[in-house]
């Protein structure tokens, strides 16, 4: 998330807090109404978080970029003629994305790869920044 937030602008102070955001969470189990030892969330924010919504919204703009990008490339294929929009046909509601595509094995490979080289270049791209 901190790299996409880079990517997309946000500043340093605004990342330097939400590191501060991800890496600060705790919580513990309530056990017969007796909570438990507190343990350090490693990763992201809690269930309820205020921030949760907006950072899904990040998400899935990078999704939809990349969708696009694989589209313009050549490398999936619309399902149907889109008359009012550019964008490849992705539905959200709450949690849930629909990509809606051909049903055709080449095309969900296509999706897969494009998703993965996606992350190997966010990988890459924070360890040579990092070092």
């Amino acid at each position: 998330m901190l790299s996409i937030m880079q990517q997309k602008g946000f500043g340093p102070k605004w990342i330097s807090c939400m590191q501060h955001i991800f890496n600060s969470g705790t919580s513990s189990v309530l056990l017969n109404s007796v909570p438990g030892k507190v343990f350090h969330c490693k990763r992201g924010v809690r269930q309820g978080d205020p921030l949760s919504p907006l950072l899904y919204v990040l998400a899935s703009d990078l999704l939809q970029s990349m969708v696009n990008k694989a589209r313009s490339d050549n490398i999936l294929q619309l399902p149907i003629p889109l008359q009012h929009s550019q964008d490849f046909p992705i539905l959200q509601y709450a949690d849930d994305t629909l990509v809606i595509m051909e049903a055709c094995q080449d095309q969900l490979l296509a999706l897969r790869t494009s998703c993965m080289i996606s992350q190997l270049l966010q990988v890459s791209k924070s360890i040579s920044q990092s070092q």
